[in-house]
Order: C-alpha cells, then structure tokens, then sequence
C-alpha cells in the first residue's frame, strides 16, 4: 500500500498537479470571457456546451502543463541524481520509463482538449508544444531566453481555446506573472548560471516585445480600445491588486529562505496564486458567481496542497515510534 502511495505521489509532484489549477483557471478565464462576447458567438468555444467547453480547456491546460513538467523531469534526470537526489526519478519513487509514459498521455490529452477548439486551436497547440520542446531541450539553461519563452508558452496555452479572443489583458497579465516568478525563483533558487545584467536586459527586451504585440493586437480587434470588455475600467484594479498582495503574501513567506527550497516555494505558491487573479478578471468583467466558484476552487486546492506537503512524506513513509 505504502509503495502504491508512494508512486502516486511521485506521479503528482512530476507532472505539477497540485499546482495545475492555476493554469486550468487561466484557460477558463479565456473561455468564459469568449462566450460572454456577441463577436464570438459562431466560434466553437462558444456554440459548444459550456461544461463541455470547461472539461477540454480542463484538458488542455492540465495536459500540456503536465506534459512539459515530465518532460522536464525526464532530460534533468542526471542533473537531479547530483543536486537534487530526492526528486522522484533519482529517489527511485518513479522509473524514467513512467516519466516518458505520462509526458505522452499528457501530452495526448492537451491535443485531444484542443480539437473541440477548432484548427485554429490546434495549431495554436502546435506552438505551444514547440515552445515547451525548446524550453526544455536548452532554453531553461539560457535565463534571458527561458523566462522569455515560459511567458510565451502562458500565453499559447491561454490562446488556445480562442485564438480570436478579444480580451487580451489577462493574457498579458499571466504572461507577466509567469516571466516575473521563473526570474524570483531563477534569483532565490540560487540557479546556475546567474542572472546578469545583460541577460536581465535582454529578458526585458523579450517582455517589451510580446507585451507590444499583445496590446497591438487587442487595439486593432478593438476598433483602437484596450478597455472595450470592461465595463468599469476601475475594477481593473482588482486583478492588478490580487498581483501585488501575492507578492507581498510571496515576500513574507521568504523572507528567511533562501537555494532551492525558496525557488519550489515560489513556482508552487505563485502558480497556484493566478487561479485567485483569474477570479478576479472575473470580477472585474461581472462574472460574480463565476468568479467565486473558481475562487472557492482555489481556496480548497491551497488547503490540498499545504495538507500533501504536510502529510504526503509520512502516509508514504510513516513515523516509527520509539518507546
């Protein structure tokens, strides 16, 4: 039984799913505002059930963010068995065998979520499976271009349920988010090779670019308007809000750790924290119900989280007690 929990949990930690919601709430986001906009309703996203609509943008956020973290895994495996020996491929809880195995299941299943979406949606994966071979084939070991391209891979994933969504700020939002935690958890992880100011530089230079092409992009499929889909701009301070009290939540959290432990805490904590920012575009666009379903969901997964990290190492590896 101990072995089978133990293999579960592997399994868990190796494709990311405790941490997934923050992705799947990002794509529902993006589904959500589609099918609330009258220029879209012909598109598949939006003639579809919206429970089936759900459990494919379900599908492709979990099955590609899984698929890259396997993946990952997978090619780092050498690395870890020197610098990180109790990750699950070196600890001996997972053979690299099943790494491969659930990277392509995973892998299936975010083109299987992405065919519901249209061609559109399935070249749009197309990308974001070529941006997620990159990054971890050799852009993950180049910080100016890693950063740079684990946004990018954000925002494909966010675009794949409607690549001619209207509403391109959470978009943009997510993106930031992701560049911002990967370059804190890059410096507090203590990673090698370290950031310079040239690779600093350079990755804002990435950032401006994309940041660039999304606005434009929403300027023109928005007669010259970023602010068309919000009724009141000013409730675009909630989301914007949501961002700023993660951080300090973040800089409280770490404010005695450092290696590491302090970039896990950070990738974890941060990425789970985009499901409360997704509840909050929701909010600001007057989805109230919707926003507070996905904010309860979130709620429940901080509290599953915290509990796995707690009890996971002692239900796999129970306590002996001494007399």
């Amino acid at each position: 039984m101990r072995r089978i929990v133990r293999k579960t949990l592997a399994a868990i930690e190796i494709s990311r799913l405790s941490v997934a919601f923050g992705a799947v709430a990002n794509v529902w986001l993006m589904i959500l505002l589609a099918r609330a906009d009258p220029r879209l309703a012909e598109l598949p996203v939006a003639t579809q059930p919206l429970g089936l609509a759900l459990g494919a943008g379900a599908l492709v956020a979990i099955g590609f963010l899984a698929f890259g973290a396997a993946l990952n895994d997978f090619l780092d495996a050498k690395h870890d068995r020197a610098f990180a020996p109790d990750r699950p491929l070196p600890a001996g809880n997972l053979q690299p065998r099943r790494a491969v195995q659930l990277a392509i299941g995973s892998l299936c299943a975010g083109m299987l979520g992405a065919i519901g979406f249209g061609t559109p949606a399935m070249l749009a994966a197309l990308a974001l499976v070529v941006a997620i071979l990159i990054y971890d084939a050799f852009a993950k070991h180049v910080p100016a271009f890693g950063l740079v391209l684990a946004g990018l891979a954000t925002a494909l994933s966010m675009a794949v349920p409607c690549t001619e969504a209207t509403s391109l700020l959470p978009i943009w939002l997510a993106m930031s988010q992701t560049m911002g935690l990967g370059a804190l958890a890059y410096v507090f992880g203590e990673k090698r090779p370290k950031l310079t100011r040239r690779s600093v530089v350079i990755g804002a230079a990435g950032w401006l670019f994309w940041t660039g092409m999304l606005w434009t992009l929403e300027h023109q499929r928005n007669q010259g308007s970023l602010l068309t889909n919000w009724p009141n701009p000013l409730l675009l301070l909630l989301p914007a809000s949501t961002v700023v009290v993660g951080a300090a939540v973040g800089a409280w959290k770490l404010r005695a750790i450092r290696g590491p432990r302090a970039g896990e805490k950070i990738l974890r904590y941060g990425s789970l924290w985009k499901s409360l920012v997704a509840a909050a575009w929701l909010l600001a666009a007057g989805m109230t119900v919707e926003a507070a379903w996905i904010g309860s969901i979130a709620v429940v997964i901080f509290a599953a989280v915290a509990l796995i990290r707690e009890a996971g190492p002692q239900i796999a590896e129970p306590v002996s007690w001494r007399s």
